[in-house]
């Protein structure tokens, strides 16, 4: 009877308790998953405990197996109940493309959501790429709402994209694998690669983003007017600035020039490009300058030649520009990485 008193305290709710604690200590010296720690804790001081209490009669408790067994069973049928419904912002469903397809997979021992898409497309000078490109939900979700929280504080177009790019970049990471898996494959060289990231971009059909919620067509002047009466979907409303953050444009693929602009910006200057965005109050526009050996149409800035580079549609090709936007002196540099 003794060995029953001295465990008094220590009862299976105590056990549980240890158990979260002790899986976050152990995740911070031994590289596996918090619940993976959790799990191996738990069934460990349930075994030790059914060991003890039943110690004085030379026999073992199974009970204790038995409730933490009831207990991860519940847990995990919970959280697969919870993955499987996206947790989603007001109107998030109606954003998601549906290029877009959610896809359960593992990561560091952790199930996880992706916003997936599988995308193949021709470049400018017809040479034909596809690969699997995801983003995190959660990372959509939550680069989305940090946007919306700290947007407000940026002061130019220029210190915006900035933050955009850096601030989503580390959510990009598997998207700028599967570039890398490209490169790496078609051994692609510098201008090679750029022009596999840009049609990559101009590849995704266009939409108008805003900053107040999307309206009828019959609300716009007549050149939106005209787009939104063929695509009802071609709009995306309720955005700081009317620009999509790099991540949310990936994971709902609705963009605007300056949503594209960005995200060029951010891949491209992850692999080391000199890279620059360009903005014109005048056409009310963005595209991307690339300081790299090409030809057309250049804006010089700090004595480099930064060649620019239509993105919100197919077969522009670097130096060159629509007819009604052609006058490189209503463009002006916004942001270079270099």
């Amino acid at each position: 009877m003794a060995a029953k008193k001295n465990l008094g305290c220590f009862s299976f709710p105590a056990i549980l308790l240890i158990s979260l604690v002790g899986s976050g200590v152990i995740q911070t010296f031994i590289p596996i998953s918090l619940s993976t720690a959790f799990v191996l804790l738990l069934l460990f001081f349930s075994w030790l405990l059914g060991k003890l209490e039943g110690a004085h009669e030379k026999k073992f408790y199974w009970r204790y197996i038995a409730y933490s067994l009831l207990v991860l069973i519940l847990t995990f049928g919970l959280r697969y109940i919870l993955d499987s419904t996206p947790i989603s912002l007001e109107s998030q469903k109606s954003n998601i493309s549906e290029s877009i397809y959610r896809e359960k997979s593992l990561e560091n021992g952790d199930s996880i959501t992706l916003l997936k898409q599988d995308r193949k497309w021709i470049d400018n000078y017809g040479n034909t790429f596809h690969g699997k490109f995801s983003v995190r939900e959660n990372d959509y979700i939550t680069s989305k709402k940090e946007y919306f929280n700290k947007a407000q504080k940026q002061q130019s177009w220029g210190k915006l994209y900035k933050y955009l790019a850096d601030s989503d970049t580390p959510r990009l990471d598997l998207i700028l694998k599967e570039f890398t898996k490209i490169k790496e494959a078609k051994q692609l060289n510098q201008f090679e690669f750029a022009e596999m990231v840009v049609t990559f971009i101009q590849d995704i059909p266009y939409s108008f983003v805003f900053e107040n919620a999307c309206q009828p067509p019959s609300k716009y002047e007549e050149s939106i007017k005209v787009v939104l009466e063929k695509c009802s979907d071609c709009c995306i409303g309720n955005i700081p600035f009317g620009i999509q953050n790099p991540v949310g444009f990936m994971g709902n693929l609705k963009g605007d020039c300056d949503t594209r602009t960005v995200i060029i910006y951010a891949i491209l200057n992850y692999f080391g490009y000199d890279v620059a965005i360009l903005n014109s109050d005048y056409y009310k526009h963005s595209i991307l300058g690339l300081h790299i050996p090409a030809k057309g149409v250049y804006k010089i800035y700090n004595g480099k030649k930064y060649y620019t580079w239509e993105t919100t549609n197919k077969y522009f090709t670097i130096g060159t520009l629509p007819k009604n936007f052609d006058n490189i002196n209503h463009w002006y540099i916004v942001l270079t990485n270099k």
